[in-house]
């Protein structure tokens, strides 16, 4: 057997067991042009990677464009301006929406204190604090017949 034929043997060999799965394949394939090979990856010889879009991108391309845009004036609503742009910005229109429509007021707090107040008389002194909360919570929840 000559050495051409004993070349040609050895790549039919290979070419069996890359087929029955007991070679591993090539951890680094060839590129597809002499171009590529010529350049390098950082020229367009590796393959095309897809970015991957997260939602953080999302939330700072929204913050970008929401401070691009102009001031909302003194006297209109947020909360109406939130949702004529919820569609632009709907990450952000989300979370303003749950922030503000948060009262800025006390009043409720300090309603809750007052009941509070009328039910711990010096007669119910010894009561235990988790009774307290759960008076407090029935004196606020019920309704009044």
């Amino acid at each position: 057997m000559g050495p051409k034929e004993a070349a040609v043997d050895e790549e039919e060999q290979f070419k069996g067991e890359s087929i029955q799965g007991q070679n591993p394949a090539s951890k680094n394939p060839r590129p597809s042009c002499p171009l590529a090979v010529l350049l390098g990856e950082r020229y367009g010889g590796g393959a095309a990677r897809p970015k991957t879009y997260t939602q953080e991108d999302e939330a700072k391309e929204q913050m970008t464009r929401y401070r691009e845009a102009d001031l909302l004036e003194v006297k209109k609503d947020p909360l109406v301006w939130w949702k004529e742009h919820q569609y632009e910005y709907p990450l952000l229109s989300h979370l303003a929406k749950r922030y503000l429509c948060i009262p800025g007021t006390s009043v409720s707090s300090e309603r809750v204190f007052s009941t509070a107040g009328d039910i711990i008389t010096a007669q119910r002194s010894a009561l235990l604090p988790e009774h307290v909360d759960q008076i407090v919570f029935l004196n606020k929840n019920l309704r009044r017949m």
